[in-house]
């Protein structure tokens, strides 16, 4: 057996390396699909340019995701150029947001207890600020709850506002603040290119009537971002994965391209 091994030690090698390299494509396969240029359908339609002309302060594209909680904060560094939490506006008190993710796990923690901690780390880093209930209902309380908490904690030009009702970004917008339109769920490598032209005309549409600075979406969206709205920068979230060729190459991509303003990593 020892000899039998010896004389096809390499092909055994290769047997080896091609196996783990099929394992990490099947284990990362949205990301392999990523490394490769989809065909999109060419575009007809003039670009469309941002109508907000708001400024945000970003030394690095790779931010922190997910910054939740006093024990995440705390382990961010002075250096980092932002980070991003999920907030949801209090509608009875009207003052203030509840840090959290998940809707079903509510919390006492505050922005305005983050805020205090990063006050007391002496940090620069700019925040992008999920709104998870950013409505009809929400929207002009929580706009002047933020307008206070920019003033007070010094943010000119640190906070970033993202929600998925791009009409409602407009007031955000022209008080100043950095806005990003979270396009719908969908993965244009899974959809044909009529379902793909669609789906870009509706996000064309809707980006149309708002003022707004950036287009946000999952890793694999940035691609179809990128190709119909060039003059929109790119706001996405991807994941580490460690002993990763495919996740290597992924990132490698991800930095690399200049059309991504921002790149959330765990």
């Amino acid at each position: 057996m020892q000899k039998l091994l010896a004389k096809n030690k390499y092909k055994l090698m290769a047997l080896i390396i091609g196996l783990y390299l099929l394992a990490d494509v099947l284990q990362h396969k949205g990301q392999a699909r990523v490394l490769f240029s989809k065909d999109f359908p060419e575009v007809i339609a003039k670009a469309l340019l941002p109508q907000s002309k708001s400024v945000l302060i970003n030394k690095d594209k790779s931010w922190k995701k997910g910054v939740n909680t006093k024990e995440r904060m705390n382990e961010l560094n002075v250096t980092d150029a932002g980070f991003e939490c999920d907030v949801y506006f209090d509608t009875a008190g009207g003052t203030f947001f509840h840090v959290y993710h998940d809707p079903d796990i509510n919390t006492d923690y505050t922005l305005d207890d983050l805020l205090k901690l990063y006050q007391q780390k002496k940090m620069n880093a700019s925040i992008w600020l999920d709104i998870k209930n950013l409505d009809d209902f929400t929207a002009g309380a929580a706009l002047q709850s933020l307008i206070d908490l920019q003033k007070k904690y010094k943010l000119q030009n640190k906070i970033l506002i993202e929600s998925g009702r791009a009409d409602l970004l407009t007031a955000f917008s022209d008080s100043g603040f950095f806005t990003s339109y979270y396009i719908p769920f969908f993965n244009p490598y899974q959809l044909s290119k009529i379902e793909i032209k669609l789906m870009a005309d509706s996000v064309a549409s809707i980006i149309s009537k708002s003022k707004i600075n950036a287009l946000s979406g999952y890793y694999f969206q940035s691609s179809f971002l990128s190709h119909y709205f060039p003059e929109y920068p790119v706001l996405t979230w991807v994941d580490n994965s460690s002993y990763s060729l495919v996740n290597f190459l992924f990132q490698r991509k991800i930095n690399a391209d200049k059309a991504i303003f921002i790149s959330l990593k765990p």
